[in-house]
């Protein structure tokens, strides 16, 4: 079964905003993918640091361990492992997008690896209408 999550980089000082609303910002994120839809851009544009630097090699030394066998698929930088599955992983300006085939496995392999990197990703998967922090939000509430 196929997988595919795009992965935001929620500013720090929104993230208090968007704890609780995740579902509304799925709902935003599942209509980008219309061609006229340049509002919903422009919000996670405010809402969301840019994806910048050398994500790919970072992403890379992370999941070197579990993924031996790593090797680019046209614009997709693909891993493979022979019991979980194969991961595919594209960069965008404000996301990343993964398409993950086989095992659940695949995409906790990857979450941690992005956790670890960063503790301002949040997970949309438009297809099954899941979203989630990758690592919660320590959010407190007075």
């Amino acid at each position: 079964m196929m997988r595919t999550y795009s992965i935001f980089n929620i500013k720090k000082q929104y993230q208090h905003f968007v704890f609780g609303r995740e579902r509304m910002l799925l709902e935003m994120v599942a209509t980008i993918d219309d061609e006229n839809e340049s509002s919903a851009k422009n919000q996670l544009s405010y809402l969301c640091e840019p994806i910048e630097g050398n994500i790919e090699g970072i992403i890379y030394q992370h999941l070197q361990k579990s993924f031996p066998d790593m090797q680019w698929m046209g614009d997709y930088l693909g891993f493979e492992h022979k019991l979980k599955g194969r991961i595919k992983i594209k960069v965008f300006e404000y996301y990343i997008e993964a398409i993950c085939e086989g095992s659940r496995m695949l995409d906790l392999d990857l979450f941690q690896s992005l956790s670890q990197m960063n503790d301002s990703f949040l997970a949309f998967n438009k297809e099954e209408y899941e979203c989630g922090w990758l690592k919660p939000v320590k959010y407190a509430s007075y």
